[in-house]
């Protein structure tokens, strides 16, 4: 019989490149996203008893992931009050690929990484996630909800808020590089 620590490493394995990937895109180095998929896996392992089906590992890891993040932010935002941090933005966001691309996946693939990653990042947390969770992760609507706690119609919602003010802020980063490279 499989211990219960064998059980948690066999179903967290499989995202566990996910996880990193999701918490790269929304921290500012690699260091900090190992760092928050180390904490995730830790509160895991400690609430495993609580999962109660093995189908949802992936929506109750981004949870927890998505907990770690506003408490490592939280206590960021209280340490910059007291000394001010130089940061450095990390350049690395995948692009998802669809079948049939749509007006807002056109603009997208206009978009390199890097202006991709600022646009998401001036996004509001609640449509961060969203945006993230569904256009770049690929989860379903149940999955979103399921990670941040919120019913199917405000991910939905949120998605369809996220989204435009993700186009918005592409179209004027390519309003300000235009203006930039006029004489």
């Amino acid at each position: 019989m499989n211990s219960t620590a064998d059980v948690f490493q066999q179903l967290t394995r499989p995202w566990r490149v996910r996880l990193l990937a999701v918490a790269m895109r929304q921290a500012t180095n690699r260091a900090q996203a190992e760092d928050w998929l180390q904490e995730t896996l830790l509160r895991g392992w400690r609430d495993f008893s609580s999962l109660q089906d093995e189908q949802l590992m992936y929506p109750w890891l981004l949870k927890i992931l998505g907990r770690v993040r506003a408490d490592e932010l939280r206590k960021e935002a209280h340490r910059s009050q007291l000394a001010p941090i130089l940061r450095v933005d990390d350049q690395l966001l995948n692009a998802h690929e669809c079948s049939a691309p749509g007006p807002f996946e056109q603009l997208l693939a206009q978009r390199n990484e890097q202006q991709l990653q600022q646009a998401i990042s001036r996004l509001p947390d609640d449509f961060q996630w969203v945006v993230i969770l569904r256009d770049i992760e690929g989860l379903s609507y149940h999955d979103i909800g399921y990670a941040l706690d919120i019913p199917k119609g405000t991910v939905m919602s949120r998605l369809s808020r996220g989204r435009r003010m993700l186009a918005a802020n592409l179209l004027d980063a390519r309003k300000t590089n235009s203006m930039r490279k006029q004489p």
